[in-house]
């Protein structure tokens, strides 16, 4: 007699066994980053779609390279979309049919009638799991909310006529993050805001837009001093305390505010190119690469390396 599972990951993995497809969800501004530690673990060999949400927030001329990437090392395929717009549902829908496809056919093989394919939506807290639901349903089917955590159960949802679809909780094992990875999941508001300090995102963030999108800070900059900081973001937005101290917390808030809601320009916070090795080197487990029937909004091996309009 097996174990029953205790643990939520433990309960996660019992659940996944019943599905066909999976939806990994990521963050657009974080396409390696905000993937799941025990991700090989949880997902073994099953038909994985990543989902990069947020592509509103990203800065478009680095998803190519990602997306190529990510459907080359991490998963069967990848796409990037906006759930603020209507564009890319019927083309998930696809997919997902078109990497069961083999399924679908040893199933009518034995004489089973057709069932709606049962597919999991599975990531970290934060990065859009329950907007993915509700965007493709056309409908609220999924709590939402701007806050880790929220979806505290496991619920089957039909959201298509083909899709019946498990939403899961997020599960967070900080311990199994290491270094930047923390800082970057804090500064996309994956992490729980008690797990870190505004003024330390703030002070990373700032350095690493001078690296990577320098302009981006002009909004901050005066005509005589370039120099941006916390005391300067707080000068910008007039931010004073009594007798005209600068606010340096509410600095670092309002500028983690308005990075993180695009206001200051579209980003990527990490290259292809730059991942880690052991990241690079994981290869899906499956011979054949299944392929969107619209591939100049997907990449896929085999793409051109041409950007999206």
């Amino acid at each position: 007699m097996s174990k029953r599972a205790t643990t939520p990951l433990q309960k996660l993995k019992e659940q996944l066994q019943a599905v066909d497809v999976l939806f990994e969800v990521r963050d657009a501004r974080l396409p390696f980053s905000s993937a799941h530690p025990r991700i090989k673990e949880l997902f073994g060999t099953k038909p994985r779609i990543i989902v990069l949400c947020k592509e509103d927030l990203a800065d478009k001329k680095r998803l190519p390279p990602s997306l190529k990437e990510l459907a080359e090392h991490d998963g069967n395929a990848s796409l990037s979309l906006s759930l603020k717009l209507a564009k890319g549902k019927d083309r998930l829908v696809q997919l997902a049919v078109n990497l069961c496809k083999e399924k679908i056919a040893a199933r009518r093989k034995k004489g089973l009638l057709d069932r709606p394919l049962r597919a999991a939506v599975v990531g970290l807290p934060n990065v859009g799991k329950s907007s993915l639901i509700n965007w493709i349903a056309g409908k609220k089917k999924a709590q939402v909310a701007n806050t880790p955590g929220v979806t505290r159960g496991n619920s089957w949802i039909r959201i298509h006529p083909q899709i019946d679809l498990l939403d899961t909780p997020g599960i967070l094992p900080i311990a199994s993050f290491k270094g930047d990875q923390v800082t970057k999941l804090a500064l996309c508001n994956i992490l729980p805001s008690d797990q870190y300090s505004n003024d330390d995102i703030a002070l990373w963030a700032i350095a690493l837009l001078e690296e990577e999108y320098d302009s981006y800070l002009d909004t901050y900059r005066s005509a005589e001093d370039r120099k941006v900081d916390l005391e300067r973001i707080a000068i910008a937005r007039r931010l004073v305390k009594a007798g005209g101290i600068p606010d340096l917390q509410r600095a670092s808030a309002l500028f983690l505010s308005e990075l993180r809601a695009g206001k200051l320009g579209p980003v990527i916070f990490e290259r292809a190119s730059s991942r880690e090795a052991e990241m690079a080197e994981q290869e899906s487990e499956f011979e054949e690469k299944h392929f969107d029937p619209y591939p100049e909004e997907e990449w896929k091996p085999g793409d051109s390396e041409s950007e999206d309009e």
